[in-house]
């Protein structure tokens, strides 16, 4: 498989379709800088599936596509087609071209392509992962990658070699398969929970089905009642309804009898009315009231003419009311009224200003008295504060004296105590016993400490380092127990053999190596002689041999060895050669194998194979055959040397035995480790418990020595402070008697003073003379009011004067107007009281004339009055008649109502019973009465006991009221017994139950399931550690073979950071270039640093080759040396891969099969110009 072709459409620079076609071996691509060489790479691991926009150098995937330049406008997507040729079949696919392509819009949405059939990204990884070329993309070396490759932690380096070994696709899947039992863990335990909570659901709801179940029995039962009972009332009802309907209809009848008698009663009555004289009564009746009102009228009127007059008076009452009362006389005497006061007024103001002056003179005179009387009581006062003072001196002094007396006395009882402690502390320092401090000293006890914990110490290290051992053997065990079953695995092969004997047959015993016994050290040689015949089938004969054969033919089952068991080992003479085993002497196998190995020797190496080559030359002996130890062999023609790669089934089988014997002796030693691991543990405890006791002791020691020394100084202490208290006190007693003698003397002084004080005259107040003083300003005062008081009264009267005035002239000019009213309607009474004497003439004869027409009016109405009162008593005789039928009408009506109501009444109670009955028991009438009424018999309950009123004798029983109503109430009273009951349990107990079942079946499955997928991933784990064993064997291999050419004189190796672990281990890689003493990588130099990253690459391409590889500028950095020696790894990889190499270097180029020229043209478009060469020299 290679690379066919590239072609790239609006990718970075390379804005037109632009393609490249390249050979099998080396293709180089050359260019200025910055002319898109390394967007050719890009490119291919862009289409690849590279899914990083740093890996490709941008900042987002995006940025992959064409932008423009200043002469060319940006595209809308990228495209990139690469056509690999899978002639060989190395691509798990049908095809023998096959053209990946990858699109990515501006939209950010991409798509990829299988030969043009559109595909998932998943789908193209995978695809590339079943031929080495993983997602990591070890293949591709772009720049910067070798400086990736040397920065790698172990785990990264690891990653290159599981790509190359297809292991990341199992890894891939192992983590599927991991996601997928983490989501199964979850739905496992949320299906275990809730069958669990089903489970615990079920015992409840079925106790509640079976209430159910009974409550349903006992249900039908109280249906079938409450149906008869039911039944017989609508029946009874219905009878009830018919004689109600039956008697209102004969209560009808009897009321339109009734209804017609009275309608000619009541017709009599109208005609008589009709005939009645009411027209001439009332018109008789209305002209004696309308006369009699016209006379009230006038009588009245005449009665108001009268009034009129009376009201109107007389002219000479007219002549009175003009009269006036205000003069002007009387004026003039309210104005001199007001002369008068305003006189009496300028008196009394003077009599004021006099009193005023003598207040202020009293005023005046009470101030200076009370100047004399405040000098006189300030010298009281001091006088009275001075003997205050001294009195309270004089206290002060004295309670001063007694304090210090007290104190005094004190200070003596507190001496007097002191000195008792002093005693006491005397005695007790000298009662303190030596003997009773602790035996021993300190540092006895630390030392004994000291050695118990260093015991303990020492029994920890001891233990520790058995626990570190048995770790380690533990650890052997877990590995050699996993190299035994992948070795296992390994001798688990597949094929036409192994299908063979596992169907079986006559005659098959099994696998010709599963057969043989070698000796130790003689495996590899027997391996290479027998070489696939140890993957054949042991048979018993040649017809089982020739049979099995046929039948393998038949299955095409591919090429099967078969060995003949019991064929006869010919008796074969080998010469006796120094340094030479005969390989039956080294193998247990049946005849036939021995046969084979009949003219087998084994030497220890080439130099003893070669001598033994020349002595069985010497005897013209050419049918014995040489092998060494090694695995090479030697005939008389031909010499085969070098190992296949992978080991024999004879070499695992021995290394699975070893491995075995090793298992044994190392679980010898885990048991032993293990007993001495618990007696260590035993020593520590007891190391333990002794060093906590000297511990304890030396706490108890220092506990005890403390407690001593604590006493001795508390009572030294004690004894100390006693006898500074002492001393205080004795010096305190001095100065206290001093302070009693100043206190006495202060206190005699103070006494003295006090004393002389009080013998001196006290100053006399005296103020008798105020009290006259004051009588004086009162009387002032009092007459100052009395003349103020007379001024304003004289001020009210002179106001009220002026207002009296005003008065009368308002009043003077009201009578004027008044005086001129009054003659204007003097004219109009005078006009009315002739009107009114003019009526009062002439309404007296008026009145006459009414009264006789009056008189007339009520003997008429009389007359009309005693004709209506005969055809009245004719009215009230058909009244009464008309009044007894409407009576018995009303009662008749009234029971109508009444039956009415009732019929009403049992309609409602019926529709309401149908209702309850529709309701309740889903029946209608016509069912009700047919199939429960009364007339019908009644079926025995299964299981009662018949009643005495019940037939023994028969299936059923008459209908019975009483009876069924006791039927119901004890089916009521048992359903009531049953409490509360699920109507649904029965179904929901079905439901819950099938539906536990399903859990069940489904929680198995999934345990099954999950089952399943541990063991994939155990199966999947194994054979990631199986390959890349495998694989980091090759590489450590190919490192070893490509470093000397790279770093002539030099070593390099890998090695495996945790040996124990393969699944996750590193990988550490050490170099040592001649002449250095360096191993890590980071302290070579630059183009040492570059060789190295190369070298471990070229090793990985090298242990698992892919179909091609991809280097951009990888030798930069390299001199001219360093530049030869990496074209001469170049030369080797070229036989087996495909190379593209990004180069700037002359030589390189000429080792190149084609060249293609890349440069960037003025408008920011990427150009290619490419040619074969066909001659490297001329090149």
């Amino acid at each position: 498989m290679h690379l066919k072709s590239l072609t790239l459409k609006g990718f970075k620079s390379f804005a037109q379709p632009t393609s490249f076609v390249f050979e099998p071996g080396v293709t180089c691509i050359v260019g200025p800088n910055g002319s898109g060489k390394s967007n050719v790479v890009d490119a291919l691991a862009w289409v690849m599936g590279e899914q990083g926009a740093k890996t490709l150098r941008g900042g987002k995937m995006e940025d992959v596509i064409f932008a423009g330049t200043s002469t060319r406008g940006p595209l809308g997507r990228a495209e990139v087609q690469l056509t690999i040729d899978n002639s060989d079949g190395a691509l798990p696919i049908e095809f023998a071209e096959v053209t990946i392509s990858r699109t990515l819009f501006r939209s950010g949405s991409s798509e990829y392509a299988i030969n043009g059939e559109t595909c998932r990204l998943l789908d193209l990884q995978e695809l590339l992962s079943d031929s080495g070329l993983g997602r990591e993309m070890h293949v591709i070396v772009g720049q910067g990658r070798l400086d990736t490759v040397l920065q790698a932690s172990p785990e990264d380096r690891r990653g290159f070699i599981e790509e190359a070994a297809g292991i990341l696709k199992h890894r891939r899947r192992k983590e599927k398969t991991l996601r997928k039992l983490d989501a199964m863990e979850t739905n496992l335990t949320r299906l275990s929970d809730l069958a669990g909570e089903i489970r615990r659901q079920l015992k409840p709801l079925g106790r509640q089905a079976e209430v159910a179940r009974e409550a349903a029995t006992i249900a039908a039962v109280v249906r079938d009642a409450k149906a008869r009972i039911f039944a017989d009332d609508v029946v009874a009802l219905r009878t009830a309804l018919a004689d109600h309907t039956r008697t209102e209809h004969e209560r009808h009848t009897e009321r339109l009898v009734l209804s017609d008698q009275a309608e000619a009663v009541r017709a009599g009555i109208a005609r008589l009315e009709q005939d009645q004289n009411s027209v001439a009564v009332d018109q008789a009746r209305g002209v004696a009231f309308g006369l009699e009102q016209v006379q009230e009228r006038m009588r009245g009127l005449y009665t108001l003419a009268n009034q009129r007059l009376a009201l109107l008076g007389s002219e000479e009452d007219d002549a009175a009311v003009t009269s006036v009362t205000v003069t002007q006389s009387t004026i003039d005497e309210a104005k001199d009224e007001i002369t008068e006061i305003s006189a009496g007024l300028g008196d009394a103001q003077e009599a004021a200003t006099a009193a005023s002056r003598e207040v202020m003179l009293a005023r005046a005179e009470l101030d200076t008295l009370d100047v004399d009387i405040a000098e006189q009581s300030a010298l009281v006062s001091a006088y009275d504060m001075r003997i205050s003072s001294l009195r309270g001196t004089a206290d002060a002094a004295a309670s001063a004296l007694a304090a210090v007396r007290g104190a005094v006395l004190r200070q003596q009882n507190a001496l007097e105590a002191a000195e008792n402690r002093r005693r006491e502390a005397a005695e007790a320092l000298e009662a303190i016993d030596d003997t009773e401090a602790p035996e021993g000293t300190a540092a006895e006890h630390s030392a004994a400490y000291e050695t118990a914990q260093r015991a303990a110490t020492a029994a920890e290290t001891e233990r520790e380092a058995l626990r570190e051992r048995l770790h380690a053997a533990e650890r052997e065990v877990d590995a050699l127990t996993a190299k035994s079953a992948a070795l296992g695995s390994a001798l688990a092969i597949s094929g036409g053999a192994a299908e063979i004997v596992k169907a079986g047959g006559r005659g098959i015993r099994g696998l010709v190596g599963d057969s043989v016994q070698v000796r130790a050290g003689f495996e590899a040689a027997i391996a290479a002689v027998l070489g696939p015949l140890a993957e054949g089938v042991l048979v018993g004969d040649s017809a089982d041999a020739f049979s099995l054969a046929h039948d393998a033919a038949t299955q095409r089952r591919g090429v099967v060895d078969f060995v003949v068991a019991d064929a006869p080992s010919p008796v074969v003479q080998l010469p006796e050669i120094d340094g030479v085993t005969p390989a039956v002497d080294t193998v247990t196998a049946p005849e036939g194998v021995l046969g084979i190995l009949s003219h087998v020797l084994i030497a220890d190496g080439l130099d003893a194979a070669r001598s033994a080559r020349a002595a069985l030359d010497a005897t013209e002996d050419t049918t014995t055959t040489i092998v060494t130890t090694g695995g090479d062999v030697v005939t008389a023609q031909t010499l085969r040397t070098g190992s296949g790669g992978e080991r024999s089934r004879l070499e695992l089988a021995a290394e699975r035995e070893a491995a075995n014997d090793r298992l044994a002796e190392v679980q010898v030693i885990v048991d032993t480790l293990r007993e001495a691991r618990e007696e260590a543990n035993e020593t520590v405890e007891v190391s333990r418990r002794h060093a906590k006791d000297a511990l304890r002791a030396l706490r108890e020691h220092d506990a005890a020595l403390a407690s001593h020394a604590e006493q001795v100084n508390r009572i030294t202490v004690t004894h100390e402070s006693a006898v500074a208290e002492c001393e205080r006190l004795e010096a305190g007693m001095e100065q206290a008697q001093t302070a009693v003698e100043d206190a006495a003397a202060k206190a005699e002084s103070t006494k003295a003073e006090l004393e002389a004080a009080v013998s001196a005259p006290r100053p006399v107040l005296d103020a008798s003379a105020r009290d006259g003083l004051l009588e004086t300003l009162e009387l002032a005062r009092e007459a100052e009011v009395r003349a103020r008081l007379d001024i304003e009264t004289l001020r009210e009267r002179v106001r009220a004067a002026q207002s009296r005035v005003a008065s009368l002239e308002r009043q003077r000019e009201q009578e004027r107007d008044a005086a001129a009213e009054a003659a204007r309607r003097a004219v109009i009474r005078r006009a009315q009281r002739e009107s009114a004497a003019g009526v009062a003439s002439e309404l007296p004869r008026i009145l006459d004339s009414i009264d006789r027409s009056v008189t007339e009016a009520r003997v008429v109405l009389a007359e009309a009055e005693a004709a209506r009162s005969a055809q009245n008593e004719e009215l009230t005789a058909l009244r009464a008649q008309e009044s007894s039928l409407r009576e018995r009408l009303a009662g008749l009506t009234e029971s109508v109502h009444g039956l009415e109501l009732q019929i009403h009444e049992k309609k409602l109670h019926l529709n309401s019973l149908l209702e309850r009955v529709a309701s309740e028991l889903a029946l209608d009438e016509d069912i009700l009465v047919t199939e429960y009424g009364p007339d019908q018999l009644v079926p025995r309950d299964p299981g009662a006991a018949p009643s005495e009123e019940d037939h023994a004798d028969d299936s059923a029983i008459p209908f019975d009221r009483r009876i069924q109503q006791r039927r119901l109430a004890d089916a009521e009273r048992k359903l009531a017994q049953l409490g509360r009951v699920n109507p649904l349990a029965l179904e929901e107990f079905a439901a819950l139950e099938q539906r536990h079942a399903f859990l069940t079946e489904q929680l198995a499955d999934l345990t099954q399931t999950r089952q399943d997928l541990l063991t994939i991933i155990a199966d999947l784990d194994e054979r990631m550690q199986i390959i890349f064993a495998s694989a980091f064997e090759d590489t450590k291999r190919a490192f070893g073979e490509v470093f000397p050419l790279l770093f002539p004189g030099g070593s390099g190796s890998i090695s495996l950071t945790d040996p124990d672990n393969m699944l996750t281990t590193g990988i550490e890689v050490s170099v040592r270039p001649v002449g250095k003493k360096i191993e890590r990588l980071s302290l070579l130099s630059g183009g040492e640093r570059s060789l190295a990253a190369v070298a471990l690459l070229v090793a990985i391409f090298k242990a698992r080759p892919s179909p091609f590889y991809i280097l951009d500028e990888v030798e930069a950095a390299l001199d001219d040396a360093n530049l030869g020696r990496l074209l001469t790894v170049f030369e080797q990889l070229r036989e087996s891969s495909q190379l593209l190499v990004i180069t700037h270097q002359k030589r390189t180029m000429e080792i190149a099969d084609a060249l293609y020229g890349v440069s960037m043209r003025q408008d920011g478009v990427s150009a290619v110009v490419g040619q074969r060469v066909g001659d490297r020299a001329a090149v």
